[in-house]
């Protein structure tokens, strides 16, 4: 449930008038993240994540929910290996965090402190201020 309200914000607060953003549910190719953005010639593609943050700072976030699959790991490393642009847009019960595909590989095993140290945008739940999202689609159109 938290994933789907995670993705309607996101929706309501990220693109503006000439972007274009799909949520994509494809059963043929595994591991093909959940949304697609383009906005200003620069396309990205986005893989939600909505864990819990343990009670123990020094647990994997992921250690037992929403991981990251080996087929998740596999598309974002060959989709950075094409030259593509991808990311996890992970949203805790406590913060949002937007880290590279680049991480596909460790997330599974990185504390929240260590995924935050690595992300290129983080904010704290809730999000009252606009600028932040906006922070977020600037990151999201930053050209490689």
């Amino acid at each position: 449930m938290a994933e789907s309200t995670d993705y309607k914000n996101f929706k309501k607060n990220v693109p503006q008038a000439g972007d274009r953003l799909d949520r994509v549910e494809n059963v043929v190719v595994t591991g093909m993240p959940d949304i697609n953005f383009c906005s200003g010639g620069v396309e990205c593609w986005i893989e939600q994540k909505s864990p819990i943050e343990p009670k123990r700072k020094t647990t994997p976030l992921f250690g037992s929910n929403h991981k990251v699959s080996q087929e998740q790991a596999n598309w974002m490393l060959r989709q950075r290996k094409a030259g593509g642009r991808c990311y996890f847009l992970i949203s805790t019960d406590k913060r949002w965090i937007l880290v590279g595909g680049f991480l596909a590989d460790q997330l599974n095993t990185m504390t929240v402190d260590e995924i935050v140290d690595q992300s290129v945008w983080s904010t704290m739940k809730p999000v009252k201020d606009k600028e932040q999202w906006q922070t977020l689609r600037q990151e999201l159109q930053r050209r490689n």
